[in-house]
């Protein structure tokens, strides 16, 4: 609703703004999506197509904090351990923390970590079905405007005496085709692409998440975590240290 706002906006300021197109177009699209999915579902999509939109997060941060909980939990214990994740940003970061407390086992833990993942990829893939249909529907819609515009130019056609009694069906025809393929490529295609290449970040990151609860299940040393985390995904090693002055941080942890 947001992209169709601005897209009138831009339609109106270059002469290009009808009414009835955009009602059939934008009208057809939105409502066509909200008879196929369930508001909880499209509140959903909204809110991760709205994170998509957001400065990404900063993996080093999480690698950071499960570092910090590794040690907190080696040195202070569970209850310090849970007090401090009650006060983590991230949802799942928060959570997977908090089930360390409970005091599960490895298998338990990994399993209830294991369902999280995949309730986020279902919440992930529900939202990519929602911007996907959009994508086809405007397109959709502007074929049918463009037959509705047609139709209305034949039946007139006949009875014509000039060329203004056969402009709005022209008009209908030609807008609401343009309407669906700027709406479908310049604002549904767009948020799209960033749609998924936000859940692929994301669920790279829960995937962290994760692996670093199971090593601070395992009450591992805090640097141990820390390079585990990072040489399993790759991010670069923050400074140079050597290997003795990492053993004996290890120890002293």
């Amino acid at each position: 609703m947001v992209g169709a706002a601005v897209f009138t906006m831009a339609a109106g300021g270059v002469g290009l703004l009808d009414a009835t197109a955009l009602a059939i177009t934008i009208g057809g699209g939105l409502g066509v999506t909200a008879m196929t999915f369930s508001r909880e579902r499209i509140g959903r999509a909204w809110r991760l197509v709205h994170a998509a939109l957001e400065e990404p997060g900063d993996p080093d941060e999480v690698v950071a904090a499960l570092k910090r909980y590794a040690r907190i939990h080696r040195l202070e214990g569970t209850p310090a351990l849970e007090r401090a994740a009650a006060q983590a940003d991230d949802p799942f970061l928060r959570t997977a923390v908090m089930l360390v407390t409970e005091g599960r086992d490895d298998e338990e833990l990994a399993a209830a970590l294991a369902g999280e993942l995949r309730r986020a990829s279902t919440e992930g893939e529900a939202a990519r079905q929602v911007v996907q249909l959009l994508g086809k529907l405007f397109p959709a819609f502007g074929l049918i405007g463009t037959l509705i515009g047609l139709a209305h130019l034949l039946r007139n056609l006949g009875a014509a005496t000039n060329l203004a009694a056969v402009g709005p069906g022209l008009g209908i025809a030609v807008t609401t085709t343009l309407y669906g393929a700027v709406l479908a490529n310049v604002v549904v295609l767009p948020l799209a692409t960033k749609l998924h290449a936000h859940l692929e970040r994301r669920h790279a990151t829960m995937q962290m998440i994760a692996d670093g609860a199971l090593m601070v299940q395992r009450k591992e040393y805090p640097t141990r975590v820390e390079h585990m985390l990072r040489g399993a995904f790759g991010l670069p090693t923050r400074g140079a240290t050597s290997a003795a002055a990492l053993t004996l941080a290890d120890r002293a942890a």
